[in-house]
């Protein structure tokens, strides 16, 4: 077990508007943030903001914000976000030993919201 499975991590996340994989529970970390922070490429990560939080597969970006990463828009961010944090926000990451999400679990969350 990696001692950094156990640890959570500030991040500054900017939402990207155009993306090829927006069907995909993608971010796009800077690898020296990831590199520092004991997460590798392949990983899941959750994105943890307030009471929400989204499984993310992690993919390298050498133009990704140097203090996090970058996540399509999508569904998972449209979830994650209000309209005060639209383009950008802080949340925090862990890695977990869980399958990215999947769209229709995060539809599923927003309709049996009560």
């Amino acid at each position: 077990m990696r001692l950094t499975k156990l640890m959570k991590f500030e991040a500054f996340i900017v939402v990207a508007r155009i993306s090829w994989e927006q069907k995909k529970a993608i971010i796009y970390l800077n690898p020296e943030f990831a590199k520092k922070n004991g997460i590798r490429e392949g990983d899941v990560v959750s994105v943890i903001k307030g009471e929400r939080k989204a499984n993310f597969r992690v993919k390298f970006l050498d133009t990704a914000p140097e203090n996090g990463g970058m996540i399509p828009n999508s569904i998972y961010t449209s979830y994650l976000l209000d309209f005060n944090t639209f383009k950008n926000f802080r949340a925090y990451i862990e890695i977990v030993e869980e399958e990215e999400s999947k769209p229709e679990e995060i539809v599923d969350i927003i309709m049996n919201k009560k």
